[in-house]
């Protein structure tokens, strides 16, 4: 078994280094018998891509794990999972699993995956402006998700407040795409490679979130202590698999999109190729530790509703 200092110094925490990279040690010490383990999910985008890509390769088996993954609709419901505990690990959102959080939930994060915001605001053609905004229906996926998160930034970018517009909840990205297409919308909050597909269909992108919020982070890893305090080694080889999962991601380009166009069901396009690009140069992180910085952004925005915010530190809400 690992011990609390070992998955500190060696996974997650703040002195997270490139030993994490040491795979083969950890490897050879894999068990015998593969542990099951469960880790949820809530969106089909690329920021799940490296972990679906280390599930396919068998990646997660070298460190004695037979991981499973599943599909949990809005971060906020993903969160409640997690909480209640029918999911051990979850790739979350920051801000759901925050508030949770700083409200005295058993959530606390132990890595990420997208330590910035990889949203586009996606529009139809004759908007063009702030001014042609207003009014208008735009998309997320639930209120305190992450989309919920981007749609706030992106109108405050565009000098606009939320009453500015009409934000409907409508789920995963592709009942939102399915309403844009439609008609029913005017705006979504959408991730590559979903935002260029729509693009070709004559779509726009009026602003983008990694060019205006490039330190609020996204997409996080999260348990609760208490998996944590009796599954110390479990949590430890996750963290050592995703890692491996995400270099080999990075750097087996036909073969992560191959996988990637599979799991997110869209054409090996250019529209795939410009999203590997994107977030392989400018989201997924070397090692994935949880954003600090993001955390504390995350913590601020969070206190103009959740008052208690404001009296975390973000190492507190970091497994030490």
């Amino acid at each position: 078994m690992f011990s609390r200092r070992e998955i500190l110094t060696g996974a997650t925490g703040l002195a997270l280094s490139e030993s994490v990279f040491s795979r083969p040690a950890l490897a050879q010490n894999a068990p015998a018998k593969l542990i099951p383990l469960k880790v949820a999910y809530d969106g089909y985008s690329m920021t799940t891509a490296p972990m679906n890509y280390a599930v396919q390769k068998g990646i997660f088996r070298k460190y004695g794990l037979d991981v499973s993954i599943v599909y949990i609709d809005a971060g906020t419901t993903l969160t409640q999972a997690v909480v209640g505990g029918s999911v051990s690990i979850a790739q979350n959102g920051y801000s759901p699993a925050a508030a949770a959080a700083v409200q005295g939930a058993d959530m606390v994060f132990i890595g990420g995956i997208s330590n910035q915001l990889p949203f586009q605001l996606v529009v139809k053609g004759n908007i063009k402006s702030a001014a042609d905004l207003k009014g208008k229906k735009i998309a997320i996926s639930r209120l305190g998700a992450s989309t919920d998160i981007a749609a706030t930034y992106v109108l405050r970018h565009l000098g606009l407040k939320r009453t500015d517009v009409v934000i409907l909840q409508l789920g995963g990205e592709g009942t939102r795409t399915a309403a844009m297409l439609s008609g029913q919308i005017d705006g979504s909050l959408e991730q590559e490679p979903r935002t260029a597909e729509l693009e070709e269909k004559g779509f726009h992108v009026l602003v983008d979130g990694l060019d205006i919020a490039v330190d609020y982070p996204n997409t996080s890893y999260v348990s609760t202590r208490a998996f944590i305090a009796k599954n110390p080694d479990v949590v430890k080889r996750f963290l050592m698999g995703i890692s491996d999962g995400i270099h080999a991601f990075k750097t087996n380009k036909p073969e992560a999109m191959k996988l990637t166009s599979a799991f997110l069901k869209t054409p090996e396009g250019p529209a795939l190729a410009e999203a590997y690009d994107i977030f392989t140069k400018k989201v997924y992180p070397d090692i994935p530790r949880p954003s600090l910085k993001g955390i504390g952004l995350v913590l601020a925005e969070l206190a103009t509703k959740v008052p208690a915010a404001s009296k975390f530190k973000p190492e507190q809400l970091v497994y030490t």
